[in-house]
């Protein structure tokens, strides 16, 4: 079954399920490594994403004045939840790097960003 991970976690539930489970671990007095790693790595993915993108930039045109359009918002295909979504973190990365970010996404009603 192939995997096609996004640029992290979000939602509600999600997000914060496993640190209820490694906090409830601790207390058992497990140390579950792997859930942290996880949210250490998840945490970082806008921000290789955005550092990522220059990358992909066949033309080299500067990321300062670039425009750019996200495709979908939600944390989650045909979801129209946008709580802790990590394309708002990417959308502000890249507005601070100068870029002319806009989005689309079906589902979701427009999100003031």
């Amino acid at each position: 079954m192939p995997f096609y991970p996004g640029p992290g976690i979000g939602g509600h539930c999600i997000p914060l399920d496993p640190h209820y489970l490694l906090w409830k671990a601790r207390q058992h007095g497990f140390d579950s490594r792997f859930i942290g790693l996880a949210d250490e790595v998840n945490s970082r993915m806008p921000e290789h994403v955005c550092n990522w993108l220059p990358t992909v930039n066949d033309d080299r045109k500067a990321m300062n004045g670039s425009r750019i359009l996200l495709l979908g918002v939600a944390y989650k295909r045909d979801i129209d939840d946008v709580r802790e979504s990590r394309a708002l973190s990417i959308i502000d990365r890249l507005r601070s790097k100068g870029c002319d970010v806009r989005y689309h996404d079906s589902v979701c009603a427009p999100v003031e960003l």
